[in-house]
């Protein structure tokens, strides 16, 4: 069965701090008045939803959100933002997954796309989403451009602290791979999380998508304020068939 590993995609300790490390409300701000340009319907699923910002900058422009992710600790905090009745949370694979209804558009956003290690799996995702999302329904995502690879040939690393915690986080390419080491040091020993994402060639992905019954638009990052110019392919899949 084609899935997720959720070793791969643990954040068991790493939702502790993911906020503060990797926290940009600026950039879920902008990022949530871009997908208002696009969403269709009001209807909205989260797929791979995280501490659930973007979820709730949607839910405060009103539409109804659903959030899905594959680990419990990061839903854990999503639901501490908000009443729990406001907002419903799924702990689920997002490449195997059945909630028995549609949406009027499903959102994956932040590189999530990019933890799908092979083509078969981005399949397994898009026949999900289709399956999901009703027709005309738009499914957003964002996928890393083949130019990450290369930036990160020369490993990047940064340290903090949060509070008595402090971390190192190492990004590092492998092509196709991009690994990112966290290291947490709190009480005891270091705690060390891997996750890697995978970077194919956005020809294979679109490919995919047509396959899989969607015809797509790359959003133009001028038409958004150079919205990850250089970084991310912003990729807008409109719902033409069932399979």
């Amino acid at each position: 069965m084609v899935g997720l590993s959720d070793q791969t995609v643990n954040y068991g300790r790493l939702a502790e701090v993911y906020d503060a490390i990797m926290g940009d409300p600026e950039g879920v701000e902008r990022y949530a008045e871009m997908l208002d340009k696009y969403l269709h319907g009001r209807k909205v699923l989260d797929l791979a939803c995280g501490t659930g910002d973007l979820t709730l900058a949607l839910h405060k422009k009103g539409y109804r959100m659903t959030g899905l992710d594959l680990s419990q600790p990061m839903l854990d905090i999503t639901a501490a933002k908000f009443h729990p009745d406001s907002i419903r949370l799924f702990c689920l694979d997002m490449l195997n997954f059945n909630l028995g209804e549609t949406f009027d558009s499903i959102i994956c956003a932040n590189d999530s796309v990019n933890y799908c290690d092979s083509l078969q799996q981005y399949e397994a995702l898009f026949y999900g989403v289709n399956c999901h999302l009703t027709l005309g329904g738009t499914f957003f995502f964002d996928v890393h451009m083949e130019s990450r690879l290369k930036e990160f040939s020369e490993p990047f690393e940064e340290s903090g602290r949060i509070g008595q915690m402090g971390y190192q986080w190492l990004i590092e390419s492998e092509p196709p791979v991009l690994r990112h080491t966290i290291t947490i040091y709190s009480k005891g020993y270091p705690v060390i999380e891997t996750h890697q994402q995978y970077i194919f060639e956005i020809s294979e992905i679109l490919s995919l998508l047509s396959q899989c019954g969607f015809r797509w638009e790359i959003i133009d990052p001028k038409k958004i304020n150079d919205l990850y110019l250089n970084e991310k392919y912003l990729i807008c899949a409109t719902k033409e068939r069932n399979l």
